[in-house]
């Protein structure tokens, strides 16, 4: 009868109305981790607000791993330490501040850091997040013995073929169905590490993770390599999940380079992905508040016309191809096809090799870890040759990479030197236009060469196309005779482009001024012109949030007047809230003419 009842709600997928668009918000794992404190969550909250990400669309405020204290009552309890009011009053402060409040669980027997999960205990955990008031649930994958890491005390752990596949479709269903039954509408968020979770997800959850945690440039790679072949999957009815943004601001544990967090979230923008944040929001860079309140890019995310980009041009080495289904049972369906891809070879430890002798490099022993062990005297009789590192009896026992329990990676193929290439995603928009994000992930720069055809424009390639581009940086890319010429700098160089079919009555349109609530350009030569303004409003406001951080006040007010008057591009409070900020974190007193700037 179980069996029969989950086939029955499996085949229906979540249809109500939370996530017609990719949900955006904060995630606290990233810069917490697990030592979250209540007064400084809070304060990371209101900074939020004050920035005005709020006002943009980043809603959801969600608390990850290390929110529960280490043991369990009826229900899962908040750590006293951390959140000494309980957790149902810290979600009541962030209501108050018009957040919506996520929380997080597990599938598994424990958290990934050790501390108590909802597994069977799915009913009581939903009514208690009901009566908190959740809106959103984070739902995590460790330590589930049917599919996830060998548990020492679990026979039979540390695999997860089609059986354990369908096991854990199961645990998740249980608390969706369990979630559905309080009657409060919360989004449902799987982080099951997997490409096949995209096949049952919309039957699931809201959106759903599909890879192995994002954790530098090579992750943001490896992403989107996985969610290019996923778009099938992913639209009003759910969402693949590649992961968080990660940022650039300093004193977070995850970190990119300033381009090249800027370039991931314009293909999170655009893929349409869940935009949350994982920066420390504390200390967020001038740099990274722009990039994230980027008007235009947020716009594209968020279109209603849910079509997902697709890669229309790359030159990367294979990657391995996704074929799925879902049985009859309702387990997914994972088969590799690797035909032209490079072998795995082993994992030596932090790097990988063809095999466990090429592990060592001349280094022996010291270079023979991971998948390989030592022989020494056992070995040939020789002590420092590389022959003695051998495959270990685990690594030959370990199943295919179709059922491999750990997250979806392939780390031989995310290594810089596997990512000399260069990427270009297109989608189409409601209003006519078409988005185009180009990326470098090689060390060195490019220029990638795109004919128009590639684009499949709605108006055809022949009819020459404006472009806007989205960050208004220094040089614009170039038409030439059919072609888009797109110059990448080094290490996540990228565009961020709008294209719209250029009117053969343009001379005759009258020409508008851009609108405060947004970047409108309309009309030839004056749209033009004011991209330049705004570009340059821009580099004013970062110059001035800069000074400011520093307390140099005087630049800072004469800076800030000129961005002001050129602020027709802006959100109307998103310059004066990130100056007041900043220049609050800097301790700075800002003279009463700033703040008189500030308000008009």
């Amino acid at each position: 009868m179980l069996r029969l009842e989950f086939l029955f709600t499996l085949a229906q997928a979540l249809d109500d109305a939370l996530v017609k668009a990719p949900p955006m918000g904060y995630n606290s794992w990233n810069h917490f981790g697990c030592t979250l404190n209540q007064e400084e969550l809070l304060k990371t909250a209101a900074s939020l607000k004050d920035l005005g990400f709020l006002e943009l669309g980043y809603r959801y405020f969600v608390l990850d791993d290390c929110w529960m204290a280490k043991t369990r009552g009826v229900t899962l309890e908040a750590d006293s330490n951390a959140f000494p009011s309980g957790i149902k009053d810290f979600g009541q402060k962030l209501h108050e501040m018009n957040f919506l409040f996520g929380i997080y669980t597990c599938r598994g027997v424990s958290t990934c850091e050790g501390r108590p999960s909802s597994r069977d205990h799915e009913e009581a955990d939903a009514k208690a997040f009901a009566e908190w008031e959740v809106d959103f649930v984070k739902n995590d994958a460790c330590w589930d013995p049917d599919c996830g890491p060998e548990q020492p005390t679990v026979p039979g752990s540390g695999i997860c073929d089609i059986e354990g596949r369908r096991k854990a479709v199961l645990r998740y269903q249980r608390m969706k169905d369990a979630m559905n039954r309080t009657g409060r509408p919360m989004v449902h968020s799987l982080a099951g590490w997997q490409p096949w979770f995209a096949v049952v997800g919309s039957q699931l959850a809201h959106m759903w993770r599909v890879g192995a945690d994002v954790k530098d440039w090579d992750g943001v790679y490896e992403a989107t390599r996985i969610m290019e072949q996923l778009r099938e999957y992913h639209g009003a009815q759910g969402w693949n999940d590649p992961d968080m943004l990660l940022g650039s601001s300093r004193g977070a544990t995850l970190k990119l380079t300033p381009l090249q967090s800027r370039a991931q979230f314009s293909l999170w923008a655009l893929m349409p992905a869940p935009l949350m944040l994982g920066a420390n929001v504390l200390e967020l860079s001038p740099y990274d508040a722009l990039t994230y309140s980027n008007l235009e890019a947020i716009e594209i995310n968020q279109d209603p016309l849910v079509t997902p980009a697709e890669v229309v041009y790359h030159n990367c080495p294979p990657y391995p191809r996704f074929v799925m289904g879902q049985r009859a049972d309702g387990a997914p369906e994972f088969e590799l096809h690797t035909n032209g891809v490079q072998d795995p070879g082993v994992v030596c430890g932090a790097h990988t090799a063809p095999n466990c002798p090429a592990c060592c490099q001349g280094h022996g022993e010291g270079w023979c870890h991971g998948e390989c062990e030592w022989l020494g005297e056992r070995g040939n009789g020789n002590p420092d040759d590389d022959q003695n590192c051998v495959l270990s009896e685990k690594a030959k026992k370990k199943p295919a990479a179709e059922n491999n329990p750990n997250p979806w990676q392939r780390k031989d193929l995310k290594e810089s030197s596997m990512h000399q290439c260069q990427q270009v995603w297109v989608r189409r928009l409601t209003n006519g236009q078409v988005a185009l994000v180009a990326v470098n992930f090689a060390s060195k720069a490019a220029t990638v060469d795109l004919p128009l055809s590639q684009l499949r424009l709605p108006w055809g390639d022949e009819t020459p196309s404006i472009l806007w581009d989205v960050w208004h940086v220094a040089k614009a890319p170039e038409q030439v005779h059919g072609h888009l010429k797109l110059a990448l700098e080094a290490n996540g160089g990228h565009y961020m482009l709008k294209l719209e079919q250029k009117s053969t009555q343009e001379e005759q349109v009258p020409e508008e001024v851009p609108e405060r609530s947004g970047r409108s350009f309309r009309g030839g030569s004056r749209a033009k012109a004011w991209q330049q303004v705004c570009r340059y409003a821009d580099m004013m406001l970062l110059l001035t949030l800069s000074w400011c951080n520093a307390g140099m006040l005087s630049c800072c007010m004469l800076t800030f007047h000129q961005a002001t008057m050129l602020a027709w591009c802006a959100v109307p409070s998103r310059h004066s809230n990130m100056l007041s900020l900043f220049c609050a974190n800097a301790k700075a007193r800002c003279h009463a003419d700033v703040l008189r700037l500030l308000t008009c």
